[in-house]
């Protein structure tokens, strides 16, 4: 009976912290803040694998890219167009979150996939437009 408590509390807890965080770059955006939107990214630049990391929005040209683990910023290439946004094929699904969107790219330097939650869909969209 107390697991089924703590586990309880504990799900409270880190849904609370969740929608917290959301409203925070909900808000950082509107205000036309700089606000890092976490997401996937495959990109040949970086290799062949889905990697986290975050996308910073809101004032911030061109696009910037923070890996969740190690390296520095990377700035995406200049001229990145949307070219579809998709779900993920069932391969995909098993690398990514497969309730996440794709978001599929082209630039000068090839095909860039951007893989977020759907409520962040339009400001990840909004600042690919922008940039």
């Amino acid at each position: 009976m107390i697991d089924i408590a703590f586990f309880a509390v504990l799900a409270a807890l880190v849904a609370w912290l969740v929608g917290r965080k959301r409203r925070q770059r909900s808000t950082a955006t509107a205000a036309g803040e700089p606000a890092g939107v976490p997401c996937m990214l495959k990109w040949s630049a970086q290799g062949s694998r889905w990697r986290a990391g975050r996308l910073r929005t809101g004032g911030a040209d061109p696009l910037v890219w923070k890996p969740s683990f190690g390296k520095r910023e990377v700035a995406l290439p200049a001229g990145l167009r949307r070219t579809e946004v998709r779900s993920p094929s069932l391969r995909e699904a098993v690398a990514i979150n497969p309730q996440s969107r794709i978001v599929a790219c082209e630039s000068s330097e090839g095909e860039l996939l951007i893989a977020v939650m759907p409520e962040d869909l339009d400001r990840v969209i909004k600042a690919l437009e922008s940039a």
